[in-house]
């Protein structure tokens, strides 16, 4: 039986996680999920529309654009009551000052369910008359903490730095899509399959082309759809010519192209690329040299839905102040409080120097990558109107951070040029470069606050990482028990937001009501101290006390033992608990430390 392919074009990232998820449950369908939205969807379709799908699964907006624009089936998951009221529910559990921002789809339904649940909830329409930003701005002067909204409004409030909870369509209506898509498919097989003959012998063809309309809009081809978008790209700004060359810097190589025009009734106009690859000189992306345009960096930033929800506000008023006087920035703090989400922030907020984000993973530094900074052809030094991003800096020795200082004051490359650096404070070696840093910089210098700074906005952040996890683990936990949520923000959280969603992700995954426990949150968390007590233990004096031969997986073990014991202050039953071994086991390692 020939698998049904199904394309999903999802808004967002957490519906294309959901749509994966339900794919899976269909032995007998093929499912791909990209991730874009409104017109980006809408191109995203148009271009894969020749490749053999079946139907397509989008949501909202996005799927009434695609369905103007390509002939295949197109299918909207819808919302249900259900999916309004569980977004309610678990803005709930954390504040009732909360708002719905949407367009009819939703704050129909939630007229609906408020007047039938009596709930006294502000709720606003988007449509073509009324302004998202002007209803975001007028909710954000009343003080509302929390924005319960569907993807398109989600965007512009993260844009500006407000509190949301997407209400995002369940498991069922997603089910629901697909068995209508299942449905309309079998209607249409007999037609795919002439079409796939006729595609198929297309693409048994060794010549690479595409062919594309007036519009530039891709028709079919047998490349792929980046590097082929990327060619229309390129033909549609230069003059018409039947033969040019041209560098992919998607492949990396040069090419020459072959176009042709033909006609197609009395006025349709397409045409045809045959491509040619020749050698190409040079590369550009590397794994510790990374080039991308200010579109695609507001895509990454936009898709990750907790991006901006992790940069305080603080931080967010600090870049807009700072954006007119500093060329430099140096972004600081411990590990795992959103550095390079703030760099992100910084580049996008940026008015001059938007070229390219050229990031240089610190971390990798070679002969090689200094070679390239020092190029005179097309290092990123003599490049202009770029931001230069350094990321982990810490990771440089002494000396070559030393050799990048005067580096940039030789090339006076902030003149014509941004610069972003991050340091992470826990896994640097030396203070020293620090200081030098600071010193020599002229940076506008922004402290990444950790958890432990952040206590008042840990319960929001909280549930927005549960509201994540649950689309991401197919799960529908409302919130934690009161107790369970009060020692659950009463932790240090030495790992900071890194540690706080690998910990809720735990929570979520193993919680078996519709609440976190009490009991679930303590036994985490002792796991996690007792990880911290392992990773903090003086392995010096471990090292010197088995000198004599070489450790073994016991005396690890031993020495994890009496460290969790002497916190306990000798106590056996507190200590065996907390490590979840017997009281049996305990001994015989106690036995052999004697």
């Amino acid at each position: 039986m020939v698998a049904v392919k199904l394309l999903g074009i999802a808004p967002y990232e957490e519906l294309n996680q959901s749509m994966h998820i339900i794919g899976t449950q269909y032995q007998d369908v093929e499912t791909t999920v990209y991730t874009a939205d409104l017109e980006e969807g809408q191109k995203l379709a148009i271009s894969l529309a020749t490749e053999g799908y079946d139907a397509i699964i989008s949501r909202g907006g996005t799927a009434k654009l695609i369905q103007r624009a390509v002939s295949l089936p197109v299918i909207d998951v819808s919302l249900s009551m259900y999916d309004i009221l569980s977004a309610i529910r678990l803005a709930e559990n954390y504040t009732k000052n909360f708002a719905i921002v949407g367009y009819p789809s939703i704050t129909e339904k939630a007229h609906l369910l408020c007047d039938l649940l009596g709930y006294n909830i502000e709720i606003h329409t988007i449509d073509e008359d009324i302004d998202a930003e002007e209803v975001l701005d007028s909710l954000a002067q009343k003080n509302y903490e929390l924005i319960l909204c569907d993807a398109i409004t989600n965007r512009i409030a993260l844009l500006k730095s407000l509190n949301t909870i997407l209400i995002t369509s369940g498991f069922e209506s997603i089910k629901n899509a697909y068995q209508e898509a299942l449905t309309i498919v079998k209607h249409v097989n007999q037609e795919k399959r002439k079409r796939a003959i006729l595609e198929q012998g297309l693409l048994s063809q060794e010549q690479d082309f595409l062919i594309f309309d007036a519009s530039y809009q891709i028709q079919f081809t047998n490349l792929t759809t980046e590097f082929a978008q990327e060619i229309l790209t390129y033909l549609e700004n230069k003059p018409k010519k039947e033969a040019q060359q041209y560098y992919s810097s998607t492949k990396e190589q040069f090419f020459t192209l072959t176009t042709k025009e033909f006609t197609v009734g009395s006025d349709d106009t397409y045409s045809s690329c045959f491509v040619k690859e020749h050698q190409a000189p040079i590369t550009r992306n590397k794994q510790d040299v990374y080039y991308q345009r200010k579109a695609e960096v507001a895509e990454k930033f936009s898709a990750k839905l907790l991006f901006t929800q992790f940069i305080p506000e603080s931080i967010n008023q600090e870049v807009k102040k700072n954006n007119d006087y500093y060329q430099t920035y140096l972004v600081f703090g411990e590990s795992g409080t959103a550095k390079k989400n703030i760099a992100y922030r910084i580049f996008l907020d940026q008015k001059q120097d938007q070229n390219f984000l050229i990031t240089i993973n610190c971390k990798l530094a070679t002969d090689k990558l200094w070679k390239f900074l020092v190029n005179a052809s097309n290092g990123p030094f003599v490049d202009v109107h770029n931001t230069i991003f350094f990321e982990n800096v810490e990771q440089l020795s002494l000396k070559d951070i030393e050799r990048l200082i005067s580096l940039i004051k030789s090339t006076n490359v902030t003149k014509q040029n941004h610069l972003i650096f991050t340091y992470d404070g826990n896994k640097s070696d030396d203070q020293t470069k620090f200081d030098r840093l600071i010193s020599q910089l002229n940076s506008a210098n922004l402290y990444a606050p950790s958890i432990r700074e952040r206590k008042n906005e840990l319960s929001i952040i909280t549930t927005l990482i549960l509201n994540k996890m649950n689309i991401e683990c197919n799960k529908e936990i409302i919130g934690f028990e009161p107790k369970a949520l009060e020692t659950f923000l009463a932790f240090d959280w030495p790992g900071n937001l890194n540690q706080l969603q690998y910990c809720i992700k735990e929570l979520v995954v193993n919680a078996s009501t519709h609440y976190i426990s009490e009991h679930q949150v303590v036994e985490l968390l002792n796991k996690e101290r007792l990880i911290q007590s392992f990773a903090h233990m003086n392995m010096t004096n471990f090292t010197a006390k088995n000198s004599l031969h070489q450790p073994t997986l016991f005396d690890y073990t031993k020495e994890i033992i009496l460290n969790v014991l002497e916190q306990n202050n000798g106590n056996q039953t507190r200590t065996a608990n907390q490590l979840a071994i017997s009281r049996t086991t305990l001994w015989r390692y106690l036995k052999n430390t004697e």
